[in-house]
């Protein structure tokens, strides 16, 4: 291991091996670019040059980021959200720190954070939630105002210091959060808190600051109560209305203190009961989580009919579904039927794994949906009949049962 030293005497102890892993996990994430237009052909092209340069720079203290480029992308209410990417040697050195970060930081942080840590997923929340529903009838949707945008950066920095002492690791993270942002219009912005979406390490300091925000104040103040947070998104359970209601109320002083700010219209309390003594505290009996929508469902288990809190598919995730369907105008696609096959099935694939994982029928209204769409390739490239074109591809679910992915829950007929 080489060590260098900056001039503040700061040591910084990046080992060539640490940047080229770096690289190659960066590499696996995306292709677009920063702000100085690099892409990853000729980053590869000039690969032993340029991640030797990075790595004296990093292992020197001298290594400064470059500006950050804004990207806008719409979200499903109809606003956009800002990312910041930063550039393609910044965000494999924030790949580096954050390796290294991460060692020091994963072994505090709660058993009940599923966010962005290794071996836990967004299913892992959802099972852990769907079993604390049965016992607490009472939840918390807690919503959190721009939360990677309002970020405070000597709290964030403080969090940093306590859990890891060694000061270069700090020294890059203050640089990295003050780093200037190129908007889309070319001007150039200086943030004073926040810390960008789109930057490699930026999962990590945010999972870090609500853990000091919110899991430790909970565990210290609360801790008989049940919570589940992926990310920014957070649930908490509550036996009776009026132990939620305190908490959020302590909540909301909590999160001011820290400097962020509860939604007030998105957090509310959800009763996921239904009978004459709480008909007049809420209306609201679902909650969403992850695109799945918690509800009463009528369940057979054990032989008997059980009224059971369950997560589905939520419409607005049903709806990106139809709608990217539809955008891929497969009528118009010419070729044979396994041309179409090739280009559903990956993506049908992928939401069967993420929506199906709690019952496999949730999407058979739309794996319909689907048969339909392969009904109108039949009529426009075959020249079929509605009726024609139901009984060529209920042929060929019979002589390929496996052709479409699902086709295993949905046959086509």
């Amino acid at each position: 291991m080489i060590e260098l030293f900056t001039k503040q005497g700061v040591s910084v102890p990046i080992t060539t091996m640490m940047v080229w892993e770096a690289y190659r996990h960066v590499k696996q994430g995306g292709e677009a670019s920063g702000s100085d237009g690099m892409t990853w052909e000729y980053l590869d092209t000039h690969r032993s040059k340029l991640l030797y340069g990075l790595w004296v720079r990093l292992a020197s203290g001298s290594y400064f980021p470059k500006s950050i480029k804004a990207v806008s992308i719409p979200k499903k209410d109809g606003s956009k959200r800002v990312l910041g990417l930063p550039t393609l040697l910044d965000r494999i050195a924030q790949q580096v720190v954050r390796v290294h970060l991460e060692k020091f930081v994963e072994p505090h942080f709660h058993q009940n954070s599923y966010g962005y840590r290794p071996g836990k997923s967004m299913h892992d929340a959802l099972s852990r939630a769907k079993f604390n529903c049965r016992q607490y009838p009472y939840v918390i949707t807690l919503d959190i105002q721009r939360y990677f945008d309002t970020i405070p950066h000597d709290k964030l920095l403080k969090a940093v210091q306590f859990y890891c002492k060694e000061k270069w690791v700090s020294l890059y993270v203050s640089r990295w959060l003050k780093a200037s942002i190129v908007n889309e219009d070319g001007s150039l912005t200086q943030p004073q808190s926040g810390t960008p979406q789109g930057g490699v390490i930026s999962p990590l300091l945010s999972n870090l600051y609500l853990h000091v925000v919110f899991d430790g104040w909970m565990l210290q103040n609360y801790p008989g109560i049940r919570f589940e947070r992926y990310a920014d998104d957070i649930i908490i359970h509550a036996r009776r209305e009026q132990i939620a209601q305190s908490i959020l109320n302590k909540l909301y002083k909590r999160f001011t203190e820290c400097g962020l700010t509860i939604h007030p219209t998105k957090t509310q309390i959800v009763c996921l009961i239904r009978n004459a003594l709480n008909k007049d505290v809420t209306k609201v009996h679902h909650f969403e989580m992850g695109g799945f929508v918690f509800t009463p469902q009528w369940v057979k288990e054990e032989g008997e009919w059980k009224l059971l809190i369950l997560p589905s598919p939520s419409k607005s995730a049903r709806k990106t579904i139809m709608d990217k369907v539809r955008s891929l105008k497969l009528h118009t696609r010419t070729g044979s039927i396994y041309v179409v096959a090739n280009l559903l099935n990956p993506l049908i694939r992928g939401w069967q794994n993420y929506y199906c994982h709690f019952i496999k029928r949730n999407l058979n209204d739309l794996w319909r949906f689907v048969n339909r769409r392969l009904e109108k390739w039949c009529k426009w490239n075959k020249r079929m009949s509605l009726r024609k074109s139901r009984r060529w591809l209920n042929t060929l679910y019979r002589m390929q049962p496996s052709l479409f992915a699902h086709w295993s829950i949905c046959p086509a007929y």
